[in-house]
């Protein structure tokens, strides 16, 4: 995999450079300090996975991955902060990065992330082939298009058999947000629930509380999993993109009397994760 580091930080970027460099199937093809260099060589370097700084000066990252993705070039973007508010970090995920991971950094967390960014580049070439195939053979391109929104479906409901959590009340509303986003390519925070569901603020509420108890019941379940499995790549991959590592590896610690506390949920987070998962 080719990387580039755009950071404002020496020391961090040192680190990133010894954990890539450690993996011989891993190059660095270039590393600045400056936002409007990294766009210029995003241009012209075959780039798969660039770590994106949040604070740099003139641009923040969310700006910078914004600039490159309306350029056409799409590597996959792992953004560095100190911790930040959720109102930013949804912002972050929705201009496109796969990965979010803290600073100061943490060696475990950065090689982990890397290995599961590098998976889904290997899953995204995988998948790319399989739809040229499938789009040679089909004779009405609508046919494809259905049948890929179906087997989105299917992965979902697979994920979240996995999960543990497609049983009751809440299992069933979380089937049906999905497939209304899969159906309307939306995002969760484009979702009308009132209109959709019928429903008055009240009756909002209620939904969210059930669809929360089983996505924190999936949580605990694959904490658990985790335990058992610690270098199972499937699960480690869910651990980040459903409800970021580190809630996973804070519910880790409560279930093992290490802290008061379990590792939190964020809904939108999880449903826009499944989303990932699914394609």
């Amino acid at each position: 995999m080719n990387f580039y580091i755009v950071n404002s930080n020496d020391n961090s970027t040192e680190l990133l450079k010894d954990i890539i460099e450690n993996d011989f199937n891993n190059s660095i093809v270039g590393t600045t300090t400056n936002p409007q260099q990294a766009y210029d060589d995003a241009m012209r370097l075959s780039i798969d996975i660039m770590f994106v700084d949040f604070t740099m000066p003139r641009i923040d990252g969310v700006e910078l991955i914004r600039r490159i993705q309306d350029s056409r070039h799409y590597p996959h973007f792992i953004m560095m902060a100190p911790a930040i508010d959720p109102a930013t970090r949804t912002r972050a995920y929705k201009s496109g990065i796969d990965f979010f991971i803290e600073k100061p950094l943490n060696i475990a967390e950065v090689k982990t992330v890397i290995k599961l960014a590098s998976q889904n580049i290997d899953m995204s070439k995988r998948l790319l082939q399989i739809l040229d195939l499938v789009s040679g053979a089909a004779t009405n391109s609508n046919t494809v298009s259905i049948s890929y929104k179906e087997k989105q479906k299917e992965n979902a409901k697979s994920i979240l058999r996995f999960l543990g959590i497609t049983a009751g009340n809440g299992g069933q509303e979380i089937i049906s947000v999905i497939n209304m986003m899969i159906e309307r390519e939306l995002d969760f925070e484009e979702i009308n629930f009132e209109e959709s569901y019928h429903c008055d603020k009240h009756g909002k509420k209620i939904i969210f509380q059930r669809i929360r108890r089983d996505i924190r019941a999936g949580l605990t379940n694959l904490a658990h999993m985790c335990i058992d499995y610690p270098e199972n790549d499937i699960i480690l991959e869910y651990a980040n993109n459903l409800y970021e590592y580190k809630n996973i590896h804070n519910e880790i610690a409560y279930l093992q009397g290490q802290r008061q506390t379990g590792g939190q949920v964020s809904i939108k987070h999880f449903f826009n994760g499944l989303i990932q998962e699914s394609n």
